[in-house]
């Protein structure tokens, strides 16, 4: 008996399925769209770009430039697969001078979407417009167009209901292309470049060439005016750009752009570079400001080491993270900023100010002469092993002030009872309780106890009025966002308003930061809350904003405090929802319990 043949496995997919997962691997938003468009203008040598949205683009996004344009037969050819006007074989990958292949990215848009392309090379009669939708070609015909290309697409998604159900709100996708036109309004700033959404103008780059002009343009007049000039040049490598002086820094890396060949990349040792010429000039967890490009030959670098091409693979690694970081450093030296950043100016990190702890009732003294002398005992041997980061205690035999302990001790509360010991590494509070030793985050248990106060609705925030108001100049994606969480911010402490193009005017600020960085607090908690909604791509709600602003406002590691204001702490901390996680769902308390320490020192 002839045994039946199995059905075959694996089947070639059709063109449309083909197409539909090529354009997920080019297409997931409509700031994907936007840049792809953005790099074949930009390589059609287009020295103006005007980019129109409606909806966050969901709905429609339009991109025209006054490039060199296309034949007609080349716009049809553009919308097939595989179809390029930028390489011809596999060796032209390694050595790409160009943003993107004109026509690369054009199928895989077109197989999502409705799309028009109207394009006219100069000299040609008339222009070509290609009309298709979900990747068939509907329409090709004369039409009247200036020179250069119009890219329409509209419904995006619109077959592929699973990937439209995703996109979020229209202000975050918003967000999102205002990113890619940021890098390009910095990486391209001789190009006339202009962002409109919902008929309203939202960013325009003045191309002028100057680097200074588009900082201004998408980071604001804070940022332009901080930056000073870094150059150099060693063989093959050559680097400019702008760093800033150590009076504007940033919580994060958001304000880091690097550029290779004039592509925005990602590549740790550049970060690392940037990191070791500012070494000792600025405080831990800030970061400072800087745009720069690199330039090199293509072969000396390999930009497909990721799909997007944003992660980049230098063949000499070394070499130019030793020329970026002498470049950086020799700009310090001529803006006479020393190792401590304070030759010249002042470093953002103002001078540790005590935090402003809810003023809890302090318990009564304890007296107990066999307490004081057992636990003054300990503090000095556990400040000899803690060397110079311990900070200074009684004596002992001293009596012990009434804040040396937190009343409310129960059997099975480590923090009941608890008495503050030192405080290690700038960081760390230790305690010891009738559990065992306690370590205590000082960070994020200020930021447990200032959460349950902003959260508290019933609770009216005390603010404190500005003698003089504080005025904020924002990047255009930092303005957006704010505009979009003002309402929360606002009802946080922080009375502000819209005083012009991606500027504030803040009169008043919470009570509990009255007396320290406030600016630096708010201009962080802004720039945290958009990474959060662009980068990290996440709606945020007003919990979000709640978390970030108490983030912001706690008391850092790395500042000291007394030992009254460790014992405040952590009778506030005992007060609050959840004295043992932070809003994060970090840990606040670690306990070292007596049996545990017994164990260690063989003593059962």
């Amino acid at each position: 008996m002839q045994q039946e043949r199995a059905e075959p496995t694996i089947h070639v997919l059709d063109e449309d399925t083909a197409n539909k997962i090529a354009a997920g691997e080019v297409v997931e938003r409509p700031a994907s769209v936007v840049k792809e468009l953005i790099e074949n203008a930009l390589d059609a040598l287009a020295d103006e770009i005007r980019i129109e949205l409606v909806d966050g683009g969901k709905r429609l996004i339009r991109v025209t430039d006054n490039g060199v344009g296309m034949s007609r037969e080349d716009a049809v050819l553009a919308l097939q697969r595989h179809a390029t006007s930028k390489i011809s074989c596999a060796d032209d990958l390694f050595s790409i001078r160009t943003l993107g292949f004109r026509g690369e990215a054009l199928p895989s848009i077109g197989s999502v979407s409705r799309m028009e392309i109207v394009t006219r090379r100069d000299g040609d009669d008339c222009g070509t417009s290609v009309v298709c939708a979900g990747g068939e070609i509907s329409e090709v015909s004369d039409i009247g167009a200036p020179v250069g290309t119009s890219v329409s697409v509209s419904e995006l998604f619109y077959n592929v209901p699973a990937r439209q159900k995703f996109l979020k709100t229209a202000q975050t996708e918003l967000g999102h292309v205002v990113e890619f036109v940021n890098r390009f309004g910095i990486s391209h700033s001789e190009v006339d470049m202009t962002l409109v959404h919902n008929e309203r103008q939202i960013f325009r780059s003045p191309g002028s060439s100057r680097l200074q002009d588009a900082i201004l343009t998408v980071f604001g007049r804070d940022a332009a005016e901080a930056v000073i000039e870094v150059q150099g040049r060693s063989g093959p490598y050559s680097v400019h750009g702008c760093v800033s002086r150590p009076s504007y820094s940033k919580g994060n890396r958001s304000g880091q752009l690097f550029f290779v060949n004039r592509r925005f990349v990602r590549n740790r040792n550049l970060f690392h570079a940037l990191d070791d010429a500012y070494r000792g000039i600025l405080p831990q967890g800030r970061f400072p400001f800087f745009v720069g490009f690199i330039e090199l030959d293509p072969h000396l670098i390999d930009v497909n080491v990721h799909p997007t091409k944003i992660e980049v693979k230098f063949a000499k690694e070394w070499e130019v993270h030793n020329l970026l970081a002498t470049c950086v450093r020799d700009a310090l030296a001529s803006a006479a900023v020393g190792p401590t950043g304070l030759d010249s100016l002042p470093t953002v990190a103002r001078p540790v100010e005590r935090p402003a702890f809810a003023q809890a009732e302090l318990p009564a003294a304890r007296t107990a002469p066999a307490a004081a002398t057992e636990l003054d005992a300990f503090r000095d041997a556990l400040a000899r092993k803690l060397g110079q980061d311990s900070v200074p205690f009684p004596q002992s035999g001293e009596a012990m002030s009434g804040s040396d302990a937190v009343r409310g001790a129960s059997a099975d509360d480590p923090l009941g009872g608890a008495s503050v010991l030192v405080q290690a590494r700038n960081m760390y509070i230790v305690a010891q309780s009738a559990q065992g030793i306690l370590l205590i985050d000082q960070h994020v248990a200020h930021e447990r106890i200032l959460y349950d106060q902003l959260s508290d609705m019933g609770r009216e925030v005390q603010v404190q009025r500005l003698v003089v108001p504080l005025t904020l100049s924002l990047g255009r994606r930092e303005a957006l966002v704010l505009e979009n969480k003002l309402e929360d911010l606002q009802s946080l402490g922080f009375e502000m308003e819209p005083f012009g193009k991606d500027t504030f005017v803040v009169r008043a600020v919470p009570a509990l930061i009255a007396e320290k960085n406030y600016e630096q607090i708010l201009r962080d908690t802004i720039e945290e809350l958009t990474e959060l909604t662009v980068a990290k791509r996440l709606m945020i709600h007003r919990e979000a904003v709640i978390t970030t602003t108490a983030c912001k406002m706690a008391v850092k590691a790395g500042d000291r405090l007394s030992l009254d204001e460790m014992t405040r702490l952590l009778a506030d901390l005992r007060q609050t929802s959840n004295p043992y996680l932070c809003p994060h769902g970090r840990p606040i308390v670690v306990c070292i319990s007596n049996r545990d320490l017994d164990k260690m020192f063989g003593r059962v």
